[in-house]
């Protein structure tokens, strides 16, 4: 994802130190096996997927309903903590998202700017009205051009972070916009060493962004796990669906754990989020972490705030 003066700013996920910060830090993860779908859902109290979707959006909601989230500032750190990969270390960035929705459009316009604090030089990346661009020997630069490949590649991840966030503000519309959703389910989720009852939904998006493959947004295979007692989020399993097999792709299969979560702006948000991915024998392990700084979710901005300069 990220990269600081040897660090990829290619990380795939975002903490900030944990140790740090006083919490330990994820570790690979165990759960229940999949269930089988079954031709009705259970009735002992487990809610069907309105049911959840209302429960969850309540819970991340102390405040009462607020308008959809549209926008957000923060100062993300980023920690790369896969002891496998070639090269670690932190980044953090100040960042800038907005989704802008354009007349005649049917989809949004994601407009990002954020800038790289700590490099050896200035790294400052981004989208505006004309596309994706960053500064390049401090002059700004169309970010496909031919020499710039690789920072593409590391933009469109922080891009698809973004996107993640502001999906996970919201997690009662993620559950209604799963499609075929299995009925909810009772299971446990392990995270670290503490296993939690949890209410478990599983289903299938046209469009989901996924961290670790830094591309366009693509179909997926989503399981949802929630809190029984409190109704938080938990986690998010996110599994690629090939197109052209219409197969699940279990390999680049990503875990997105919240930590933390607090009040901002009447919504509840997670202050850290936890990336695993699948190891050689298939077991989630840790790979990255985020820390959300100073989020605002209410900014004042404008398309100028986005333009290349």
């Amino acid at each position: 994802m990220m990269t600081t003066p040897r660090l990829r700013l290619a990380l795939p996920a975002l903490l900030v130190a944990c140790t740090a910060a006083g919490q330990a830090p994820a570790t690979a993860t165990k759960e229940s096996p999949t269930p089988k779908k079954s031709a009705a859902p259970k009735q002992n109290g487990v809610p069907n997927q309105e049911a959840l979707a209302l429960r969850v959006t309540k819970a991340h909601q102390p405040g009462g309903t607020i308008p959809s989230i549209e926008a957000f500032t923060s100062k993300i750190e980023l920690e790369l903590k896969d002891v496998t990969a070639e090269q670690g270390g932190q980044a953090t960035l100040d960042v800038q998202f907005m989704e802008l929705k354009e007349p005649g459009r049917k989809r949004t316009t994601t407009l990002l700017r954020y800038e790289a604090k700590g490099a050896e030089e200035r790294i400052v990346r981004g989208f505006d009205l004309y596309g994706p661009w960053h500064l390049h020997n401090g002059k700004p630069q169309d970010l496909t051009a031919p020499n710039a490949t690789q920072d593409y590649k590391h933009f469109k991840e922080h891009r698809n972070l973004a996107r993640q966030i502001v999906r996970f503000l919201t997690p009662g519309n993620v559950i209604r916009a799963l499609n075929n959703a299995t009925p909810v389910t009772e299971r446990k989720l392990k995270l670290g060493r503490k296993a939690t009852n949890a209410l478990a939904i599983e289903g299938d998006v046209d469009r989901f962004p996924l961290m670790h493959q830094g591309g366009e947004e693509s179909q997926a295979h989503l399981t949802i796990w929630i809190d029984k007692k409190t109704n938080h989020l938990l986690a998010v399993d996110v599994t690629p669906i090939d197109k052209a097999t219409n197969k699940q792709q279990p390999q680049r299969r990503e875990r997105i754990t919240m930590q933390k979560l607090q009040n901002r702006n009447g919504l509840l948000t997670p202050k850290y989020l936890h990336y695993l991915v699948p190891g050689k024998r298939g077991q989630l392990r840790i790979h990255s972490t985020v820390h959300l700084i100073n989020l605002d979710l209410r900014p004042t901005l404008t398309t100028g705030d986005f333009n290349r300069k």
